[in-house]
């Protein structure tokens, strides 16, 4: 398992717009460390430094909580399809992949994803909160690193 440091932003210059870096604290916490600015610039909102579970509903928490829970403790790659709506627009295929790495403690803390969409012009009209989006999982799988899946 590949420690967060060894994770140059160098070595993935052209994917950075799209990457996602989140810490994950246990159950009920997620947060962006870091978030491309393509990923931004889609959702118009900013979701860095949020601990995303302050923002989704309880439904969404729990399914979010088990999803998260599983590529930190197994550890293994998660892969989701989601779709965001808003007032202005619907983005049916927010694709997350993401991947478990070791963090400063030793422990798999953090989260490394690469987000790809269906969409090019921005979810919202004007740069919004986390609150304006509504989000639903519309598919959600593991995949192995050799530790298993759940």
């Amino acid at each position: 398992m590949p420690p967060r440091i060894s994770v140059r932003p160098a070595d993935i210059k052209p994917m950075l717009p799209w990457t996602v870096l989140a810490e994950r604290d246990g159950p009920g916490h997620l947060v962006p460390t870091v978030i491309g600015s393509a990923v931004d610039d889609i959702l118009r909102v900013s979701l860095t430094g949020l601990n995303l579970f302050d923002h989704w509903s309880e439904e969404l928490g729990a399914q979010m909580d088990e999803f998260y829970s599983s590529i930190t403790d197994t550890p293994c790659g998660g892969f989701m399809v989601r779709s965001l709506e808003t007032s202005g627009g619907l983005l049916k295929d927010y694709i997350s992949s993401l991947f478990p790495l070791v963090g400063a403690s030793g422990k798999v803390d953090r989260v490394f994803g690469l987000i790809s969409v269906s969409k090019e012009e921005p979810l919202l009209a004007s740069f919004g909160r986390p609150e304006d989006i509504e989000t639903s999982v519309t598919d959600m799988s593991f995949i192995d690193i050799g530790f298993g899946v759940p």
